[in-house]
C-alpha cells in the first residue's frame, strides 16, 4: 500500500505542512517533532518508498565489469557467485538493468567498459573484484561514476565497498577466547588476497589479547581438499597441533577440510579441538560450523547507494568513500571449551547458544560504516 504525507501526519499528530517541512528541510522544526515525524515515516515505510522512487528516477542502468579471473571455478568461486547474485538481486529490487563487460585477460578492458557505458547510457560502473588493490587509473580518467565491490583502487581514486575481513578474524578469535581457548593456530594459504587480510586480523588480535599462536598451517590453495591435506600432514608430524586447542580457518572450505582431517585422525570436534571458519555463505558452510559471515551478498546495496548519492548530490570535488561492511558471528557446534576444562559461566553461555546468530558491526553498533579518504578525489 502506498503511503503518503497525510498518513504520516495523521499517525504523528501533526499538520501535513509540518510533515512536508520535516521531509524537505524547508523550515525550522523542533527536534521532538522532527524525530516523531521521521520515526513514523520510517515505520510506515515511506522513507524506503521515497528512496526507491528517487533511485528509479536517477538510475536506470549500470555496467558491471570483471575480468576472466572472476569467473573461476573451484571451492573459492562461491564468494564471487554470492557477490554477483547479491548484485543481481539488489538491481532487481531497484528496477535497474545490468549491462556486463567481461575482459578476456587479467585486469579489465577499459575501452570495452566505456563503449558499453556510453552506448547503454549507464548511470555508472561497478567493478567486481576477487579482492585486492586494483590499478583503475585509465577507468577513472573516463569520468564515469565508479564503485568497486570487494576490492580497492590502489590510489583510492574510486569509491569502494569491502568486507571487514580483518575484523571478522578478530571476531573469530574473540569467540574462541570466550569459550576458554588461549592457544590457537590458523589454517590459511600463501596467497596474497582477502585471506591475507584475515590472517593479519588474526595476528593482530592474538597480540592485543596477549595470547600465543601455534605455528600456522599453510594449505596449497583455498579449498576443501587442500585444507584436509594440510591438516592431515600436520597431524602426522611430531609437532602435531603444537598445544593448540582451537583452529581458526581463514575460509569455510578450509574449515571443512580441517574437520575431515581431524575426524580421520580420530579427534573429536569440539571435544578435542574446536574449529571456526570465515565466510558464512550458506551454500558452502558445513552444517553446524561456527563461522563469521562477512556479508558478500549484501555489498551491492551499499555500492549502489554510493553511486546513487553521487548522482543525486553531485559535487565537483569529493573525497572517495571506503565502506567496510559489518561481520556476523554464526555460532555452531564446532566450538566448545578446551579439553578437560569445565564449562564456566562464560564458556557455558557460548555452548548453550550454539546455532544462534549475532550481528556485529566493524565499528560501533552493528551496520556497515564508512570512512572518508581525505586526500584522494574524483
Amino acid at each position: 500500500m502506498k503511503v503518503g504525507v497525510r498518513d504520516i501526519a495523521r499517525e504523528a499528530g501533526v499538520a501535513v505542512s509540518t510533515v512536508s517541512h520535516v521531509l524537505n528541510g524547508t523550515a525550522s522544526i523542533s527536534r521532538e517533532v522532527r524525530d516523531r515525524v521521521l520515526a513514523v515515516a520510517r515505520e510506515l515505510g515511506y522513507l524506503d518508498q521515497r528512496r526507491a522512487k528517487a533511485t528509479i528516477a536517477t538510475m536506470e542502468r549500470v555496467v558491471v565489469a570483471f575480468d576472466s579471473g572472476f569467473m573461476m571455478s573451484g571451492d573459492a568461486a562461491f564468494r564471487n557467485r554470492a557477490l554477483y547474485q547479491g548484485f543481481e538481486k539488489e538491481c532487481e529490487r531497484r528496477s535497474l538493468k545490468i549491462a556486463t563487460s567481461v575482459s578476456d585477460g587479467n585486469g579489465i578492458d577499459v575501452h570495452d567498459i566505456e563503449k558499453i557505458a556510453r552506448a547503454e547510457k549507464a548511470s555508472g560502473v561497478v567493478v567486481m573484484s576477487s579482492s585486492g588493490r586494483l590499478d583503475l587509473s585509465e577507468l577513472v580518467k573516463t569520468g564515469l561514476s565508479l564503485v568497486i565491490m570487494n576490492g580497492e583502487e590502489q590510489l583510492r581514486r574510486a569509491d569502494a565497498v569491502v568486507p571487514a575481513n580483518a575484523f571478522a578474524a578478530s571476531m573469530a578469535v574473540r569467540h574462541l577466547v570466550a569459550a576458554g581457548h588461549n592457544r590457537m593456530l590458523v589454517l590459511g594459504t600463501a596467497g596474497r588476497d582477502h585471506l591475507t587480510i584475515r590472517r593479519a586480523g588474526f595476528v593482530e588480535t592474538i597480540d592485543i589479547l596477549g595470547l600465543t599462536a601455534a605455528e600456522a598451517i599453510i594449505a596449497g590453495e583455498d579449498g576443501v581438499e587442500a585444507g584436509e591435506a594440510a591438516v592431515a600432514s600436520r597431524l602426522r608430524e611430531s609437532i602435531g597441533l603444537d598445544g593448540a586447542t582451537a583452529i581458526f580457518c581463514l575460509s569455510d572450505p578450509l574449515a571443512e577440510g580441517a574437520l575431515k582431517a581431524l575426524l580421520a585422525a580420530g579427534l573429536k570436534v569440539p571435544d578435542d579441538v574446536s574449529v571456526i571458519g570465515c565466510d558464512g555463505i550458506r551454500e558452502m558452510r558445513p552444517t553446524d560450523l561456527a563461522t563469521i559471515n562477512v556479508g558478500y551478498e549484501h555489498l551491492a546495496k551499499s555500492a549502489l547507494a554510493i553511486m546513487e548519492s553521487r548522482l543525486m548530490i553531485p559535487k565537483p570535488v569529493r573525497s572517495c568513500i571506503l565502506v567496510e561492511f559489518g561481520a556476523e558471528l554464526i555460532t555452531g557446534a564446532t566450538v566448545g571449551p578446551p579439553p578437560g576444562q569445565l564449562l564456566s559461566d562464560r564458556g557455558g553461555g557460548a555452548a548453550r547458544t550454539r546455532g544462534r546468530r549475532y550481528r556485529r558491526g566493524s565499528i560501533g553498533g552493528g551496520g556497515p560504516h564508512a570512512r572518508l579518504v581525505s586526500d584522494r578525489f574524483h
